[in-house]
């Protein structure tokens, strides 16, 4: 990550009275530094060669992590986070089942079964 745009990250979190900066890394061992760091945030440079599966296996071994991936232009961004996601499926059946394990759900089944029954491809899939 450019210098010029490192200064500025550490100014914008700085300046934030509910965050710090609780280190910085030069090696490129993202698992180790996050586990050494025990940050809440790990703020990388997206250009540094690093890879969304890589960012993938930090999370895995580090749930509560998020993953800040800033070009070196500094115009964008990525966010990569593991959360809790759970769809309510309503009344359990044998249809509602089967649909769940299609990867179907909600409103997004009933949609399905409007256009032509239960069996119907779903939208989104």
């Amino acid at each position: 990550m450019p210098t010029l745009l490192l200064d500025i990250l550490k100014h914008v979190v700085g300046s934030a009275p509910d965050m710090m900066i609780v280190g910085q890394i030069a090696d490129f061992d993202l698992a180790a530094a996050a586990k050494r760091m025990r940050a809440d945030v790990l703020v990388v440079g997206d250009d540094a060669g690093h890879s969304p599966r890589e960012y993938a296996q930090i999370l895995l071994s580090r749930p509560g992590l998020k993953v800040l991936a800033i070009t070196d232009d500094g115009k964008n961004g990525t966010l990569y986070e593991m959360r809790p996601h759970y769809i309510p499926l309503g009344e359990i059946s044998a249809d509602t089942l089967r649909d769940a394990v299609r990867g179907r759900y909600g409103r997004e089944t009933e949609i399905a079964a409007e256009e032509g029954g239960a069996h119907a491809r779903s939208s989104s899939r």
